[in-house]
């Protein structure tokens, strides 16, 4: 009599929470999908890599109600350097230079001009200041000639410095941009990549969580369980929802950011091909840090476009000498002069003028700006010490990077076994009765902590490579794309 007594109080007392509980569950979740999902990702169906991937693309795309635009990661960067708005920008930047550089070199060629001049002249005039005279003409001047400053006062030499060397450095800076196109799609790439994995070990963590949920339930409802696990377990749920809902937000704006990279439409949903990350060695490790940065002295283009841009300043310092150098014009006129009533008359000429002037305000002006222009080469040469000193602490910086990322994943790969393990001993021990929830919980954590600390040491080290190829001045298609093979399809 008394077991049927509980039974009664428990039925009318738990049942209304069992209904909230199953209420809740409903509303958040669909069982079936998720229960499918992580038998995929667990590997507890017998379908190849690709069928599985299709399965998640195809969950994570209807939660993103998007559809994806599958991409390699060579793919990406060849798009990126054919349709990037930054690299166009400077294309035309180089284009300036290249015809300021061409105008510089016309301009030891000499002016050719026409000239026509007809005026009518009439009125009374004193010849003389004594006789007075009328007189009505229409004088007339029809002539062709050219005028050649010689060089300009030697401007021509200085202003061909100084545009010759402006090209060089828009040509270096094209190329460093174009190298940093590459690098910024590395980047940008991985992101995308860590991102979807993150995605598929929340949606696991998900799954886990429901199934905690259930269990915790099953035994409240049977009289063994307590209402704190069943509530533990509805909060350690909503959390999963959380955090899977942020990693898709992260999938998102990862994919955006790729496709303003690459210069396509900000919507298009830039998607990975690979479904796993590997680490990928893209830098002999029989180099030291001074060794790589020998190397960047002479690849770098940044250091090459600063040392051309120091000539070009040099030059303009240069360029003010030219205000004490004697300007030699030759001019040479031929045509016809004369006037309406007696007709007109060949005339030609031809003239040399040499002048010569003491600098500018009397050569004080020349000297300040000499001065002036001394001071901003000076400036321009600091710049490039400062730069190569900067190359060299982000080569040092990149270097350990990679040293230490690559001792990370050895422990991260440790750690992700182990967490794997202890989560599915807690499980067992747990419905064994020898552990508690708290136990499960626990191990859960410790599980998901351990694969995403995987999934970013691996992307971590990859970008680190990456880095220093750039940092070294040696970063290229090819040599990103060193040993790369792509996982899906």
């Amino acid at each position: 009599m008394r077991i049927i007594i509980l039974f009664l109080i428990l039925f009318v007392f738990v049942n209304p929470v069992v209904a909230e509980i199953y209420d809740y569950v409903d509303e958040c979740v669909n069982y079936d999908s998720y229960k499918t999902f992580a038998q995929v990702i667990k590997g507890g169906t017998s379908i190849s890599d690709v069928e599985k991937q299709m399965i998640i693309d195809k969950e994570i795309q209807k939660e993103l109600s998007t559809n994806f635009v599958y991409m390699d990661l060579e793919n990406c960067i060849n798009i990126a350097l054919g349709e990037n708005y930054d690299l166009k920008i400077e294309q035309q930047n180089k284009n300036i230079a290249y015809w300021l550089n061409k105008n510089a070199q016309f301009m030891l060629l000499p002016n050719i001009y026409y000239n026509f001049d007809i005026s009518n002249l009439g009125g009374r005039y004193l010849v003389g200041g004594i006789v007075a005279a009328t007189t009505h003409e229409v004088p007339i001047q029809s002539m062709v000639g050219f005028q050649w400053s010689t060089i300009n006062q030697g401007r021509y030499f200085f202003q061909n410095a100084i545009t010759r060397n402006t090209l060089k450095a828009q040509k270096a800076l094209l190329e460093y941009t174009r190298e940093e196109i590459i690098l910024k799609t590395v980047n940008a790439y991985y992101d995308t990549l860590k991102n979807k994995l993150e995605i598929e070990v929340q949606k696991v963590n998900l799954y886990d969580r429901l199934e905690q949920l259930r269990y915790t339930r099953e035994r409240f409802e049977i009289g063994i369980g307590t209402l704190y696990d069943v509530k533990r377990a509805e909060a350690e749920l909503a959390q999963a929802e959380q955090d899977y809902t942020e990693t898709l937000f992260n999938l998102r704006i990862s994919q955006a950011a790729l496709a303003n990279i690459m210069g396509v439409d900000i919507l298009d949903a830039i998607y990975p091909f690979e479904f796993s990350v590997d680490k990928r060695t893209l830098v002999d490790d029989s180099f030291d840090v001074e060794a790589l940065f020998q190397q960047a002295l002479v690849s770098r283009e940044d250091i090459r476009a600063k040392r051309a841009e120091i000539k070009a300043y040099r030059a303009m310092r240069n360029l003010n000498y030219a205000d004490i150098i004697p300007d030699v014009t030759i001019g040479y006129q031929n045509g016809f002069v004369g006037t309406k009533r007696v007709g007109l008359g060949n005339h030609n000429s031809l003239t040399l003028d040499v002048k010569m002037t003491l600098g500018q305000n009397l050569l004080m002006g020349t000297i300040t700006n000499i001065k002036a222009d001394t001071a901003a080469l000076n400036a321009k040469k600091l710049e490039l010490i400062n730069l190569e000193r900067s190359v060299k602490e982000r080569i040092l910086n990149a270097y350990y990077s990679s040293e230490n990322t690559l001792r990370k994943i050895k422990e991260a790969e440790r750690e992700t076994e182990a967490a794997n393990v202890s989560f599915d001993l807690s499980m067992s021990s747990m419905k064994a009765g020898e552990a508690t929830f708290i136990d499960v919980i626990e191990s859960q954590n410790i599980k998901v902590r351990a694969n995403i600390n995987l999934i970013s040491n691996m992307i971590e080290y990859n970008k680190a490579q990456s880095q220093l190829l750039f940092e070294t001045g040696v970063i290229s298609p090819e040599n990103v794309l060193k040993d790369y093979v792509r996982k899906y399809y």
